[in-house]
């Protein structure tokens, strides 16, 4: 079985080695698969192109394009695995990942998406804070997104079937694909930690968050999400960002006095 991981980048010159690095090392431990790892830069201007020269193992590409979504969708097209995942040029695999996913696909071929368990990366800590995505529920999902996207991987006959990524999308990309196919396709959840989502003062989970959540909530509502997504946009507007900053900076205060402790 083959797998294509698609990492779309730009500017991210700094952490991008670490992310070639970590899929590299689970190819390794996928024995009897294939991986291939095709990066689709956007033209970086920070080193990204000096970085990628000097590896060898993934494919790639560094010009100017549409942006986050255009770039995924470009590599979704341009490569040929039977299962698909985008890996984000800051975030990680754990080095099992592949072949217990890839396993997993083998074992069950009815199964059209496998997702699992993950970690926050906290900064430059070192702290991997778990997380758990728990198992599957269409209910829960349009209640908000709790699929991991480093942690989720689609086999080709749903990209083949669905299409891509909506390229009018900044933020929520990843849960409006999650709620446009999951009513049509098998989902299984394997209960262990697949990937590491690192959380840093660029990143948009951090630095963006009011208008991430507006853009939710008119993804949500074309789907049929009542005024929640709504109330949790205005709340998150008024005091969250607030909110979080604080929780961002407490987590990285304890996570410096965990530092290398999974």
């Amino acid at each position: 079985m083959k797998l294509s991981v698609i990492t779309p980048s730009f500017n991210q010159g700094v952490f991008l080695p670490e992310t070639l690095r970590s899929v590299r090392d689970a190819a390794e431990f996928a024995r009897g698969h294939e991986v291939e790892h095709f990066v689709v830069d956007g033209g970086s201007t920070d080193g990204t192109p000096d970085v990628l020269r000097g590896q060898t193992f993934a494919r790639w590409i560094s010009e100017p394009d549409g942006g986050q979504a255009a770039a995924i969708n470009r590599g979704m097209r341009e490569t040929a695995g039977d299962v698909m995942a985008w890996l984000c040029s800051d975030d990680l695999y754990e080095p099992n990942t592949l072949r217990r996913v890839l396993d997993a696909f083998a074992r069950n071929p009815q199964v059209d998406v496998v997702y699992g368990d993950y970690f926050f990366l906290e900064g430059d800590t070192g702290w991997k804070r778990p997380k758990v995505a728990g198992p599957w529920s269409y209910a829960r999902l349009l209640r908000g997104n709790f699929i991991s996207q480093p942690a989720t991987f689609w086999r080709r006959r749903v990209f083949e079937k669905f299409g891509g990524l909506d390229e009018s999308l900044r933020y929520c990309l990843d849960h409006e694909y999650w709620l446009r196919i999951a009513r049509d396709t098998r989902w299984l959840y394997l209960p262990e930690r697949l990937a590491v989502m690192r959380l840093h003062a660029d990143s948009k989970t951090c630095s963006q968050l009011a208008p991430m959540w507006w853009e939710s909530a008119r993804m949500q509502s074309r789907h049929g999400v009542g005024m929640r997504p709504w109330l949790a946009a205005l709340a998150m507007q008024i005091y969250g960002q607030h909110y979080y900053r604080m929780k961002r900076l407490w987590f990285r205060r304890v996570g410096r006095g965990r530092a290398g402790v999974s």
